[in-house]
């Protein structure tokens, strides 16, 4: 037979909710750290956004 359907449940789905909490009130110069610390893989060429309270961005940094 085929597979007709499937669902994948791989490692990231389950670090986001801890790796989101590590990072509430962490200094954003340890984000990379921390993201890294939690799972390897998110942190391959993903952006990071510094913003300030009003939302605006105040640093970025492609993470590779």
């Amino acid at each position: 037979g085929k597979v007709q359907e499937y669902t994948l449940l791989v490692p990231t789905t389950w670090n986001f909710p801890t790796c989101s909490r590590a990072l509430e009130g962490a200094p954003w110069q340890l984000a990379e750290v921390i993201m890294r610390a939690y799972d390897p893989c998110v942190s391959c060429a993903t952006h990071m956004l510094v913003v300030d309270e009003s939302k605006k961005i105040v640093a970025q940094k492609l993470v590779q």
